[in-house]
């Protein structure tokens, strides 16, 4: 935006410079007749609703009215995992040669306490190198606008043996758990080939190239290829002298004799068949090349018939997937009931990715709350509730979208006690240029973060005996969770509960039902929307707010 510097000032001065406003963005759409203005104010304060209006007021007065604007009031922070990511950084870069581990950042108010662990043979070395000074000069230089207080808890930096025997001790071993996971058919006859019996492999299981295998399921979407074959022409070194001397006469009634060949073809005719092969757990693709001996019983084969087979896996270049080369094919029938086979995962006594950090939730009470404790609600009486939120590449796990980042806190007896907060790398799936525009979630984000089953080992820790809340986690949430949870062999068997449906339940008077709408209705402060963990808090004072009305 052009000029907004004078707008700025204006809004300052109007307020008194009490909010520190600066402009984030000015984003003019494409059809040039609608613009989203994107303010900042400082942490640390509140900005009213009437403030708002005011200021929104004043900056429709000074803009260019052939436009239409939207203007958004964004609170201008420091996040923990901002400091996080940036001492990281920074130690990686200048000392990375000493063996440290990073463990949270502790925000108090409008203080920082970074909380580092470095090796006890490292740690002299540190000491010599100002190592505390230097991460805190580092962060007042990249913060100097901004009113924080950031510091190394010195008291914290130890090497830590317990923890790493602790770690030895649960170190995982290497399951073999494809040799569980078997299909048994039964009622087997012979088709085409060889006969062989089962059991099968899990569809979903065939990843890679391997030899030797047996998978069973319905025909889906058969068809077949002919294979046309061209005479056989000469070489040009075969030719003999009165060939080479041949006139165009003759040239021209031996091209005439090669079309002749190509449509007087023999009865027979090789196919190529291909269909799908689906059974409980996914679908792959199937190649099948005929003969004089089996073409007959290949094309009375019929969508829905349930067969076994035996071949090969392969990559197909062309689909860039996997696809199963036959040799053989046997009639038969799949079981009625199946479960798939999972070794799942245990919880591990401690934390190894992704650390909680304590949370306290500081709300303006009336005069009377602090003559009296609050009373807790009978719904949330000795009651451990995990409220989480989820960011994803895009909005479809079905079609492949996978988390990009968690948000969580958990509420102990009405109180929230602790966050779970970390990015998650979506193994090289590409975040959709429409959830990085909502989010502000970049590839680039999270391309050094831990795995799925990195996070999700600790994320299952921290859940362990609470009942998972979100907004609409039933219909979203919950979907990406139960199904990149069940890839990893983590079984999340939390109890459940909507916290969309609670507010459907006991909020009334509103215009819809979106989180924006039930926080404001019940005096929540909604700020930066589509962060995990802030949208996570706002969903858990929200609930905490239901809960009173369900008295």
């Amino acid at each position: 935006m052009e000029n907004a510097e004078p707008i700025i000032n204006e809004i300052n001065s109007l307020t008194n410079n009490e909010y520190k406003f600066t402009l984030k963005s000015a984003t003019l759409y494409e059809n040039a007749d609608f613009c989203v203005v994107e303010i900042l104010y400082r942490d640390g304060i509140r900005l009213d609703k009437e403030v708002k209006q005011n200021i929104e007021s004043k900056i429709f007065e000074l803009l260019p009215k052939k436009i239409r604007y939207e203007i958004k009031f964004i609170k201008n922070f420091i996040s923990e995992e901002r400091i996080f990511d940036d001492v990281k950084l920074f130690l990686q870069k200048n000392f990375n040669s000493i063996s440290f581990v990073l463990n949270k950042v502790i925000r108090n108010d409008m203080n920082f306490t970074i909380d580092l662990t470095i090796d006890s043979l490292a740690y002299e070395h540190a000491s010599n190198k100002n190592l505390s000074t230097r991460i805190e000069n580092y962060l007042k230089s990249l913060y100097e606008d901004y009113e924080y207080n950031c510091k190394i808890s010195s008291e914290k930096v130890f090497k830590n043996d317990s923890l790493q025997e602790l770690k030895e001790q649960y170190k995982e071993e290497d399951i073999d758990i494809l040799k569980n996971r078997k299909i048994i058919f039964d009622d087997i006859q012979g088709y085409v080939g060889d006969e062989f019996d089962g059991p099968a492999s899990y569809i979903i299981d065939i990843s890679m190239p391997r030899e030797n295998v047996v998978i069973c399921g319905k025909i889906k979407n058969k068809k077949s290829i002919v294979l046309k074959r061209k005479p056989k022409e000469k070489d040009a070194s075969e030719l003999d002298s009165k060939e080479q001397d041949e006139t165009a006469e003759n040239k021209d009634k031996n091209e005439s004799d090669v079309l002749q060949n190509e449509i007087n073809l023999p009865k027979y005719e090789r196919k190529l068949y291909k269909w799908q092969l689906e059974d409980f757990t996914g679908s792959i693709g199937c190649v099948f090349l005929s003969n004089k001996e089996n073409q007959s019983k290949l094309e009375a084969l019929e969508n829905e018939t349930e067969i076994a087979i035996f071949g090969s896996s392969t990559f197909d270049k062309y689909s860039n997937s996997i696809s199963f080369l036959v040799k053989s094919i046997v009639l038969c029938k799949l079981p009625e009931k199946f479960e798939e086979y999972i070794e799942y995962k245990k919880e591990k006594p401690f934390y190894e990715f992704v650390n909680p950090e304590p949370l306290v939730i500081y709300q303006q009470e009336d005069l009377l709350s602090f003559s009296q404790e609050k009373k807790i609600p009978k719904y949330l009486e000795n009651k451990t509730f995990v409220c989480f939120d989820f960011e994803t590449t895009g909005l479809h796990y079905d079609a492949g979208d996978r988390i990009v980042e968690v948000g969580a806190v958990k509420i102990v007896n009405g109180k929230i006690t602790e966050k779970f907060v970390s990015f998650v790398n979506p193994d090289g799936k590409h975040i959709d240029e429409g959830a990085s525009a909502t989010t502000g979630i970049y590839d680039e984000d999270v391309a050094n973060a831990p795995k799925d089953y990195e996070v999700l080992q600790d994320f299952y820790k921290f859940t362990r005996g609470a009942i998972l809340i979100g907004y609409n986690n039933i219909n979203f949430d919950n979907v990406f969770l139960f199904g990149q949870a069940k890839k990893c062999r983590f079984k999340f068997d939390n109890q459940t509960e909507d916290v969309f449906r609670l507010a459907q339940k006991y909020v009334t008077g509103v215009k819809n039902y979106k989180l924006g709408t039930i926080a404001e209705k019940l005096g929540v402060v909604l700020d930066n929307a589509h962060s995990a963990v802030f949208d996570a808090q706002a969903t858990a004072e929200v609930f905490l707010k239901i809960a009173e009305k369900m008295e």
